[in-house]
């Protein structure tokens, strides 16, 4: 493989390089970072063992040592899905080292994605969003700030890491929207259902009587006893002990219910271009999921409803 002086640096150093260039320049998410960083990492180390060298360089790194790396995932039963990701990281750094002249033939370059079974999003039906946001018990504060938790997810379709981001500034209750700061820094506008606007306001002064004093602008919505945000892992912790009472457990996560706003949109007949802005998704290919997931929908309906369906003479 082909390479400049560059690469006589450790592997480890090139990592750090472009989590910077994923954070300065292309504005990427801190999780998004973290997976990255992760994937890499267990690349690096895979190298390690495989060059016998405690810091591996770019120099061990060709097309059949990515593949080598790939069987290796296979062989430790990492699902189809987990090693796309791993391959799809390797080729964005591969990417980037090229663009950054330190790297001059891609070693990922021709390496086919494993095939994956088309996997639709799990969602919730209407009934089991009817029941799950009658289990908080909004008499305490605890209680109400889950009911909030559970409604904005719902109402909004927000990621767990933008619902961990919010401020108090990001909240317009009089116009009756939040501003959300998306993957790469992008924003945009959501509105917010009269509920969750009295809920949520109702949640603020809940607050201010318990802690004796205003809510400040740049505070977090969202906060534990310290007064230090909540992770996405202990919001996900919360979500998932309320909907494991009412449903399966694989639905038992904060992105089912963004999957259940965005289905039951296109249920009722939104256009896909306004759920893939209130999504903020940057392609319209990646809202287009659930598009198959609303058809399903209408083909159960239809065998469920229809005389004739699934007869035949």
């Amino acid at each position: 493989m082909s390479t400049n002086n560059k690469n006589n640096s450790d592997f480890g150093f090139f990592i750090d390089q472009f989590a910077r260039y994923l954070e300065v320049e292309r504005r990427s998410s801190t999780h998004t970072i973290s997976a990255y960083r992760k994937d890499l990492e267990q690349f690096r180390n895979y190298l390690s063992e495989r060059k016998k060298v405690e810091a591996p360089r770019l120099s061990h790194w060709d097309r059949s040592m990515t593949i080598s790396f790939l069987s290796f995932l296979v062989k430790d039963k990492y699902t189809p899905r987990s090693i796309s990701r791993k391959l799809s990281s390797l080729r964005a750094f591969a990417r980037y080292l090229i663009i950054r002249n330190v790297l001059t033939v891609n070693p990922t370059t021709g390496i086919p994605s494993p095939k994956m079974d088309k996997r639709l999003p799990k969602y919730l039906t209407q009934q089991e969003v009817q029941q799950l946001l009658q289990l908080p018990d909004c008499s305490t504060y605890e209680g109400l700030r889950d009911l909030i938790i559970l409604e904005l997810f719902y109402a909004t379709g927000i990621r767990v890491s933008e619902l961990v981001d919010l401020r108090i500034k990001n909240l317009s209750l009089t116009k009756g929207s939040i501003r959300v700061m998306g993957k790469r820094k992008k924003e945009r506008i959501v509105p917010l259902v009269r509920k969750v606007q009295d809920d949520l306001h109702q949640f603020l002064q809940m607050q201010k009587a318990r802690n004796g004093t205003e809510p400040e602008y740049e505070d977090y919505i969202f906060v534990k006893e310290n007064k230090e945000p909540f992770t996405r892992q202990q919001i996900a912790s919360i979500v998932k002990s309320y909907i494991s009472k009412i449903t399966d457990s694989d639905k038992a996560h904060p992105h089912a219910l963004r999957h259940t706003f965005a289905t039951h949109l296109l249920d009722e007949g939104a256009d896909l271009m306004a759920v893939k802005e209130l999504l903020g998704h940057s392609s319209l290919s990646t809202t287009q999921i659930y598009t198959h997931v609303s058809i399903e929908h209408l083909k159960r309906i239809y065998k469920q409803s229809h005389p004739r369906a699934g007869k035949r003479k």
